[in-house]
This record gives C-alpha cells, structure tokens and sequence, in this order.
C-alpha cells in the first residue's frame, strides 16, 4: 500500500480542504471552523444544553465549553439559567448573531452545496453509508 491509499492521510486531505473554503468564507465574522459549527447547531436549534450541543456537534464537552465561552465573549451567544433546572444553563442567541442568523445560514448552506455538488443525490447517500460505516467500524 503507498501513503496516498491511506484512509487516514485521504479523509485529512479532504476534510482539510473543506475546512479552508469555510474558512475562507467565515473569516468575515472572525469565527473559528469550530465556532462557525457550534453557532450554526445553535441557530437550528436554541435552548440547548452544552451537553446537547457536544452531542449535536460531536464535541466533547470541554472542546464545547471552551467554544461556547468565545461565543459568548465576542457576543454571538449567551447563556440562560434553565427554567425548571436553575443549575443548567441553556444555549441562546444574541440579538447580534439573529442580525447575522441568514447570512451565516446561507454561507453554511452555499459551502456545503459546493461540496455536494461534486456528488449525484444517490452518491451521497451511499457517501453518508460509507461514512456511517467507518464511524461505527471500531
């Protein structure tokens, strides 16, 4: 086997450049891949716990915390005490983030369909079985 089969080399060379063309487009809100991610799980769907949210974008939690703290401080997000639980804390958006919320929404939906461009409708669903394999694999 040469180190261009690898699976581990080719899945990082690609995802390494669907990183850089977020990257590139996102670099106008000065928001990190990881923080461009989290604000966008948080605009489907407000009033998530952190750990939620891990799980919804498959972070850890202390990866979620850190990225939830940023957004907090450069003011897209913001915590609020649960109602029925005031030890939890729930996941909202600032009235800055819902002024960018279709901007933000059409530059995900629009990188993305670069990429799924490259794929007829039943290509990527057998994509989505490949990488649901290799997921569950080991």
């Amino acid at each position: 086997m040469h180190f261009e089969d690898c699976l581990c080399y080719r899945l990082g060379k690609t995802v390494r450049k669907v990183t850089r063309a977020y990257r590139d487009e996102i670099a106008a809100y000065k928001l990190t891949h990881g923080q461009f991610f989290v604000i966008v799980a948080v605009m489907e769907e407000e009033g998530l716990l952190p750990s939620e949210l891990a799980e919804k974008t498959s972070q850890d939690r202390a990866t979620i915390t850190g990225l939830l703290d940023r957004l907090a401080k450069d003011g897209w997000i913001e915590r609020r005490p649960d109602q029925t639980d005031r030890r939890s804390l729930r996941i909202y958006l600032t009235d800055y983030a819902c002024r960018h919320k279709e901007a933000i929404l059409k530059l995900f939906e629009q990188t993305n369909q670069k990429f799924l461009g490259c794929f007829s409708p039943g290509e990527w669903r057998q994509m989505q079985e490949f990488l649901d394999r290799l997921e569950h694999c080991t």
